[in-house]
């Protein structure tokens, strides 16, 4: 049996699967190794997977994907809580961006980009990434990310720049006021999952001209500040995964026509299509 894990900076799914088939699911919190040290990662997970009445020792192999698993000292972070509750498995952990190629792309060209909590994008040659712009992460990059829209929107709100009718429902929805939410956005750990929770009330509301415009803007700058450095972009698919992508398809496909290029696969989650790249 193997596990398929995919990882996000909000969330992770843990697929187990046979020869043949996915077995069952486990679902746990996100936990980006730029934000999180071994032993955290261990506390988190063990409530979860205590639950599980389970042989570990059955796991012969571990293919993890996780946001901020790019550099090594990173993967040894999560190396080292993984490897208790997998005694017995080969772990093979790598960065999110290669799970997303993997997953939506398979054995062909393209331009693959998450838009999630986060961002990234590559240019994958059907079996490795073979070119990077980097993201930068969510204090200076992380263009039209969940986190992105969220910290965007905090801004409007900030400076006034919203509908009153939008401000309003806002502040009603939430139970929020300038300064509180000036104080939670500087006093939480998780910055990035905190703004990325508010990308949640942009969908609500993206058919307001403001909120339209304002999502748009901040993928015009995803996909000048990325997609666009890439060779070919206007001539290959730009494959995108994750849930900005998914629910914001639309704003998505009007801005990649502007840039001249053509939106392949959009895929909300990409764990089926990587259990299969895994088991074929």
């Amino acid at each position: 049996m193997i596990v398929v894990a995919d990882m996000g900076s909000t969330k992770t799914d843990w697929s187990f699967v046979d020869e043949t088939k996915k077995v069952f699911t486990v679902n746990t919190k996100g936990f980006n190794p730029y934000f999180y040290t071994t032993e955290e990662i261990v506390e988190l997970l063990k409530p979860v997977f205590s639950q599980e009445s389970f042989d570990w020792n059955a796991i012969t192999n571990v293919y993890f994907y996780g946001a901020g698993c790019s550099s090594k000292d990173k993967q040894h972070i999560v190396r080292e809580a993984l490897q208790p509750f997998f005694p017995k498995a080969d772990l093979f952990i790598s960065h999110d961006l290669l799970a997303s190629a993997r997953a939506i792309c398979g054995k062909n060209k393209g331009i693959a980009c998450i838009l999630g909590t986060g961002a990234n994008t590559c240019l994958y040659d059907g079996e490795n990434v073979v070119a990077n712009n980097p993201s930068l992460g969510f204090l200076l990059g992380d263009e039209g990310s969940g986190g992105d829209l969220g910290r965007e929107l905090i801004k409007y709100y900030q400076y006034g720049e919203l509908p009153k009718e939008i401000e309003e429902k806002f502040e009603l929805q939430y139970n929020m006021n300038r300064q509180k939410l000036l104080d939670e956005v500087y006093s939480t750990k998780h910055p990035n999952a905190y703004c990325a929770a508010y990308s949640t009330f942009v969908n609500e509301n993206k058919s307001n001209p403001v909120i339209k415009q304002m999502i748009e803007e901040r993928m015009e700058e995803f996909f000048k500040r990325h997609v666009s450095k890439y060779e070919g972009h206007q001539t290959i698919p730009i494959n995108f995964v994750g849930s900005i992508a998914h629910y914001f398809e639309s704003n998505l496909k009007t801005v990649a026509a502007k840039f001249g290029c053509t939106v392949g696969i959009i895929v909300k989650n990409p764990v089926d299509l990587l259990i299969a790249y895994h088991t074929n």
